[in-house]
């Protein structure tokens, strides 16, 4: 190949790259709203390749062995009212854990009986942690839900989960907010505070609005027990001493099927594609965000610039492939191009894999797969535009180079 056919080749490369990002941009706005896009865009964005380590860690095994953490227990409080969780929590107290934390949301005032005693049973516990969380308004105004004042004063967290709708996987968390100025942090992460205040001040320091949520199971991954084994002193006496004990709800005393309450979709969920029932409580992933920070198993995003940037260049190299095969091997370049389309698609989802396993590094697979598998047909339409230039405007091309033979 001549020095000036390699300049062209190198050109022709570069624009038809530019060409495919900003086919992807116009793609991503959608300008014209047509549903195929909407569609596709909508199936994508809730699946990420990272799926398929988290989805094998959706024990069924009860083992006590399986479990994740021995710092963490749940306990299903169920379909108790406030007077019933306080004699939890006074049954609880007895074995001397280390922190509890009642995952619900106690808004507003009820029974004066009730909240009495869950008053009482929550200001003779040392270290306790209430959830609250932030409800959007009619008028789309935020406002924070904190517990009744008439619990007392006591710590509390916001428990939302970063989704849109239920329909939709947790897989990040927002490890602080603000409100009315206040930054406040989130139920799991007041709960690590309290149980081991230089990791969480580790957590703080990180600094990063938005984490990736850490999987290590779901409930049979953990230890748990039903609030009535608690109550009727059915579980090994001193097991839950210097604990994390976790009340929430998991499951309905007077309804032996599954209930969907507070019931999410998580990486963990055995069907990556066509999921048909969520797989994971809210109370257990808090239990994962909490095993996630004690043990400071940090997942790392890279940068999204750095993801794009590399998007680019991998593009531009197959481009410089695809090119020569359309022009010298124009018979034969579908095929060769979507066989290496193929092969690089595999390479890169292994690539991720490793990254994600060895490193703790999370990457995004858009940035780098969507370029290679578009540039192979949009090399037919940027041919269409660069021929017409050449007419028009003299615009040397690689494309003109060569006959169009194998």
């Amino acid at each position: 190949m001549s020095e000036k056919h390699k300049k062209l080749l190198i050109k022709d490369s570069l624009l038809s790259t530019l060409f495919v990002f900003v086919c992807i941009g116009i793609f991503a706005y959608n300008p014209i709203n047509l549903k195929v896009f909407n569609i596709l865009s909508k199936t994508l964005k809730d699946i990420e390749f990272t799926d398929i380590i988290f989805s094998g860690k959706n024990s069924k095994n009860s083992d006590i062995k399986t479990k994740f953490s021995n710092d963490i227990v749940i306990i299903n409080a169920a379909d108790r009212n406030r007077f019933e969780i306080s004699r939890l929590i006074d049954k609880i107290n007895t074995e001397n854990p280390k922190v509890i934390g009642l995952d619900f949301v106690f808004e507003g005032p009820k029974d004066y009986v009730y909240d009495s005693a869950l008053k009482s049973s929550i200001k003779n516990t040392s270290r306790i942690v209430l959830a609250a969380k932030f409800k959007n308004e009619t008028n789309k105004k935020t406002d924070y839900i904190k517990p009744s004042e008439t619990l007392g004063k006591c710590i509390s967290g916001y428990a939302n989960l970063m989704i849109p709708s239920m329909d939709k996987t947790v897989r990040y968390f927002r490890s602080f907010d603000y409100y009315n100025g206040k930054k406040v942090y989130p139920f799991s992460l007041e709960i690590a505070k309290m149980y081991d205040p230089s990791k969480a001040e580790k957590f703080i320091k990180r600094n990063k609005q938005f984490e990736v949520i850490n999987y290590q199971g779901n409930l049979e991954s953990i230890h748990h027990f039903n609030g009535n084994d608690i109550i009727n002193d059915n579980f090994p006496k001193g097991f839950l001493k210097n604990k994390i004990i976790l009340i929430g709800f998991y499951a309905s005393d007077c309804n032996p099927n599954q209930i969907l309450d507070d019931y999410f979709y998580t990486p963990m969920n055995e069907k990556i594609i066509g999921r048909k029932f969520p797989d994971t409580y809210g109370v257990v992933i808090q239990a994962n965000i909490i095993n996630m920070i004690l043990n400071e198993s940090y997942i790392n995003k890279s940068f999204a610039w750095f993801e794009w940037f590399l998007g680019f260049l991998i593009c531009f190299l197959h481009n410089l492939i695809f090119l020569r095969l359309y022009v010298h091997r124009h018979l034969w370049y579908h095929l060769n191009a979507k066989i290496i389309q193929l092969l690089t698609s595999i390479i890169l989802i292994f690539i991720f894999i490793y990254f994600f396993k060895t490193f703790n590094i999370k990457m995004s697979a858009s940035p780098l797969i969507v370029p290679v598998v578009l540039t192979v047909d949009l090399l037919y339409f940027y041919e269409a535009i660069i021929l017409w230039l050449n007419t028009k405007r003299k615009i040397n091309t690689y494309l003109t180079t060569g006959h169009k033979h194998f």
